[in-house]
């Protein structure tokens, strides 16, 4: 069965994520477009993923037996070139054929739609019913479709790439500054290295920037662990830090000048900081219940507000547009700000924070130490996972035993978030697209984060437990 969770329907390549799953993805939403009358034109891009080009051409036979046009793109483009394309086109929905940062052997569809952003819930239980109900989708060929001028050949690099220029300060252009930037086998690079061009930024260094369909057998996530052989790199080679990017280029990792990982927690706040004191923008800021406290502390510091939502970025955007907030982003990397696309995209942000970097003319660790001081944040935060082999994720009866006393409990969705007061808490995430468990915890010094990180894991490991 065909399941759509944050990111969209994922799977392993040749098990359920197959040839005809995904045509049945598009029958479903063709009958979606002709039953409510939207428009009959679908933007479809891909990946560097294993088989991502046939996919998505499978995706466009589909489209065009159903006379609805296909703009299928004629090259690897980042998820965000495809929102962007939604966008501009003014379209009704987009598919994008990528697993983001999961491992080699997955793959999936992520629906955008009108405005170009995430698919809400909505729409997605809706694709879902379109496609447990569909007939066997109906088919012609690539060649057949193009000859109808059903499926036409579509790239929109060049207007991507300016827009994002129109977000940067003209400061940024020509600077000195020194990346170094890994790839890690994603498509990425297609758009970061002409930008930084495009910026006139010369000393720009790039790693695994060569199409490898298995991500040189690592998640294609820019993770610290991903990321630990560029720390050397760092300091070795005097770069002013070092970044990656993701398979499809929506999340964003940081090294500094020392060599220290920059979680996307601090990624996220740092930016906030940066637009409201030294571009003099203004507004609040939404986060997922995920995210760190110190963004909270900023916006309450600021006069402004944070929102916190579920996880999946479709209830950043929706909240963003909805409060009209500046900045709206994620502990998993992602980000965007007010007037540009509604969904999270690492070419821009790893622009923006270039920017940052070279116009506030210090070093990435005494950026994140200032806007640390300035909220007065001393938070700990630890991320860790637990994969289920048998693919059936427990969540055990009970509490945990932590060492905080808890003074509220929210449960929504796929998080049971445990609240201790004073800006800590604790998190069990159920992925929505792989049999994992990520837990999540903020406290006021390293040995607590620690310690009540243990004891989410031993909770989940033996079942047993109760608030202390």
């Amino acid at each position: 069965m065909v399941k759509f969770g944050t990111g969209g329907f994922r799977g392993v390549i040749g098990d359920d994520f197959n040839r005809d799953n995904v045509k049945l993805v598009a029958q479903g939403l063709c009958d979606i477009i002709k039953a409510h009358e939207y428009l009959p034109r679908v933007v479809v891009g891909y990946d560097y993923r294993f088989g991502s080009d046939y996919f998505a051409g499978w995706i466009a036979e589909t489209l065009a037996a159903n006379d609805i046009t296909c703009l299928l793109y004629n090259e690897p483009m980042p998820s965000p070139a495809v929102m962007t394309a939604v966008r501009d086109e003014k379209l009704d929905f987009g598919f994008m054929i990528t697993a983001s940062h999961n491992p080699y052997y997955f793959n999936g569809v992520k629906l955008f739609i009108k405005g170009g952003m995430d698919a809400d819930v909505a729409t997605t239980n809706a694709l879902e019913r379109a496609i447990n109900s569909a007939d066997t989708p109906l088919h012609i060929t690539l060649d057949e479709g193009k000859a109808k001028g059903l499926i036409v050949d579509y790239n929109n690099k060049k207007q991507y790439l300016e827009n994002i220029k129109s977000f940067l300060s003209p400061k940024l252009f020509g600077s000195k500054i020194k990346i170094l930037y890994d790839n890690l086998n994603g498509v990425g690079a297609r758009c970061i290295e002409p930008m930084f061009q495009m910026a006139g930024i010369e000393n720009f260094k790039i790693m695994n920037v060569q199409h490898d369909a298995f991500f040189n057998f690592s998640p294609p996530n820019p993770t610290e662990a991903a990321m630990e052989p560029l720390k050397s790199h760092v300091v070795q080679y005097g770069f002013d830090f070092a970044m990656a990017t993701d398979s499809d280029s929506d999340r964003l990792g940081i090294i500094d000048e020392k060599g220290n990982y920059v979680s996307s927690n601090f990624i996220l706040a740092c930016l906030y900081y940066y637009l409201l004191k030294y571009r003099g923008m203004k507004g609040d800021i939404v986060k997922n219940c995920a995210t760190t406290t110190l963004v909270d502390m900023i916006a309450a510091r600021a006069g402004y507000k944070c929102h916190e939502v579920d996880v999946g970025f479709k209830n950043i955007s929706s909240k963003i547009r909805e409060v009209d907030a500046l900045i709206g982003g994620e502990s998993s990397g992602g980000l965007t700000v007010r007037g540009y696309i509604f969904g999270k995209d690492s070419v821009f942000s790893s622009l923006l924070f270039t920017e940052m970097v070279a116009l506030m003319g210090k070093p990435v660790s005494e950026i994140v130490k200032e806007v640390c001081d300035y909220a007065g944040y001393n938070g700990v935060c630890i991320e860790d996972e637990m994969r289920f082999a048998d693919g059936v994720i427990r969540i055990p009866d009970g509490m945990p035993e932590f060492s905080l006393d808890i003074v509220r409990i929210e449960e929504y969705n796929n998080n049971i978030k445990y609240h201790f007061g004073n800006g800590q808490w604790a998190l069990i995430r159920k992925s929505g697209t792989e049999p994992v468990v990520r837990l999540f915890v903020e406290c006021n010094s390293a040995t607590a984060a620690r310690v009540n990180s243990r004891k989410l894991r031993e909770f989940l490991t033996s079942g047993k437990g109760k608030n202390k």
